[in-house]
């Protein structure tokens, strides 16, 4: 049996959940979702509430439904002086588009948008499998339904699962800079330059930063393609069998760079440069890659990224997106409260 919600804001916890939901209950989050155009803003906030508190406390959304009906606290800190349905938050949230959650939730939670400036800034990039609950002994061979089968995908650090794969960006700061989510488990290798392209077009990342990946991106069409194409530094961790000399080597400068009064050229040769400068010291960058480890720890074993219960894309990205932005905000408001974000996943 699970314990009952007891709100206490001396506890480091709940110091933060009640601080998520103040910003949530604020004037700027309803103006916000005026601007999106929600049609129903009051029961929007409310089930954007209800999902935080579900990720939070790692329970369904019935049994926040019902821990609100029955605490008077919790039903005064969430503004709420009705008795509140859990089928229809349900049904509420199912109408919800993908979309809308996504906008409403970069916007509130201040996703960084860079401004034109000429530092340089490191950007990590990860992976992480998402499993989704799935009884896989019944018939290990075929599963799912016959309209609706699932596949087998692998990931290292798991083996063999059933589910869909997360490719995420932050910054040194813990900075969100964007994510993905695709089907079954495609190599990391084909994800980075699509990931990447889509980052640049939207100026999340700029020419000049740089690009921290493992060793599941590398390949040497990533290599040259971050720099010819983005003009991007990527420190991508070399496998036993990378002969980054030959890379260095086989680096010719792409025929537009010749169009542009040397200036490109120039900009190619300096991340050029970079480049071979700091990739034969890729393992001094091992200890900022543990940021990204610890993101995933606190979406894993905090928020229920581990294991879900959605099985189609679209609902897999609905329960996906508010955990992204709640680790993000989570570790903001830990570092900005002086807690240690190592010992979130422990609460």
């Amino acid at each position: 049996m699970l314990s009952p919600l007891i709100p206490d804001d001396k506890h480091p916890k709940w110091m933060i959940v009640l601080k998520i939901l103040e910003i949530i209950g604020s004037p700027r989050a309803r103006k916000i979702a005026v601007r999106l155009k929600i049609y129903d803003v009051d029961n929007f906030l409310l089930a954007i509430k209800i999902i935080i508190l579900s990720n939070l406390f790692e329970r369904d959304i019935s049994g926040i439904v019902s821990e609100i009906n029955q605490n008077l606290e919790l039903k005064k800190i969430l503004d709420v002086d009705f008795p509140v349905n859990a089928q229809y938050i349900y049904k509420f949230i199912f109408d919800l588009s993908y979309e809308s959650v996504y906008s409403f939730l970069s916007r509130l939670f201040q996703v960084e948008r860079r401004k034109r400036v000429k530092r340089q800034k490191t950007i990590i990039i990860d992976t992480t499998p998402i499993v989704i609950d799935l009884n896989t002994w019944r018939n290990r061979y075929r599963i799912g339904n016959r309209n609706k089968e699932y596949k087998y995908s692998y990931y290292p650090s798991i083996g063999y699962y059933v589910g869909f794969k997360l490719i995420l960006a932050i910054d040194l700061d813990y900075n969100l800079v964007g994510f993905e989510i695709y089907k079954n488990c495609p190599n990391d290798s084909k994800l980075l330059v699509s990931f990447i392209e889509k980052l640049f077009k939207s100026r999340r990342i700029h020419s000049g930063d740089l690009i921290l990946c493992d060793k599941g991106f590398t390949s040497k069409m990533n290599y040259q393609t971050l720099i010819n194409r983005f003009y991007l530094i990527p420190i991508i961790y070399p496998r036993k069998n990378t002969n980054i000399d030959r890379i260095i080597g086989d680096l010719n400068p792409p025929l537009d760079v010749f169009s542009n009064n040397k200036y490109k050229l120039e900009k190619w040769l300096r991340i050029v440069d970079q480049f071979k400068n700091l990739i034969c010291k890729w393992t001094n960058f091992k200890q900022c890659r543990i940021e990204i480890e610890v993101f995933f720890n606190i979406a894993k074993n905090t928020l229920g990224l581990n294991k879900i219960h959605q099985y189609t894309l679209p609902s897999v990205e609905k329960k996906v997106a508010p955990i992204v932005f709640l680790a993000t905000e989570l570790i903001s408001l830990a570092n900005s409260l002086n807690i240690d974000v190592k010992t979130i996943p422990f609460w």
